[in-house]
């Protein structure tokens, strides 16, 4: 049995940007410059559920963590992460090296560094310039916070990055 027992796990959209919001994605499929050294290093890669896509859909507009930030989104994200976290809990149980979690900085779920808020209410269009109120600030995102508060209540410490969806998706050290 070749196994490198190292697992990494990344949000959704770097393996598949086609659950991104439309005409935010920086790349057409999976992140290839993310992807391609955890293949060739022989590192498993664990996908996590995209938040946004199973609660909204992929009809869903650019939302803020304001939007976000609500009971009934948290607990969508602990009922989804929970099969997350047991897997972890067996991996590290068997002797495999969580090696860390690859999550998206900017957004108002995945970011790990940054997320966005913003969020001045009322309908969603170019006539009200709401996009203009949006920015990027220190802080995690809703999904992440979650995973990260599951965690420890587990006792599970494993290290975090993000890529930084730029023209070239720059990948921060795990």
């Amino acid at each position: 049995m070749k196994r490198s027992k190292k697992i990494v796990l990344l949000a959704h959209c770097i393996l598949n940007s086609n659950s991104k919001v439309v005409g935010l994605s920086q790349y057409p499929g999976c992140l290839d410059a993310v992807i391609t050294p955890l293949i060739q290093n022989g590192t498993g890669i664990i996908q996590l559920p995209c938040p946004e896509m199973t609660f909204i859909g992929l009809k869903r507009w650019g939302m803020t963590r304001e939007q976000y930030d609500i009971p009934t989104y948290k607990n969508h994200c602990r009922n989804i992460l929970m099969p997350i976290v047991y897997q972890i809990q067996d991996y590290l149980l068997n002797g495999y090296i969580i090696e860390g979690i690859v999550g998206v900085d900017g957004s108002p779920s995945c970011g790990v560094n940054n997320t966005c808020i913003g969020y001045s209410g009322g309908e969603w269009n170019k006539a009200t310039n709401q996009h203009q109120s949006i920015q990027e600030v220190p802080g995690k995102g809703v999904m992440i916070e979650i995973l990260t508060d599951l965690l420890l209540e587990e006792k599970i410490v494993v290290s975090f990055s993000a890529i930084k969806e730029t023209a070239d998706c720059s990948l921060s050290p795990l």
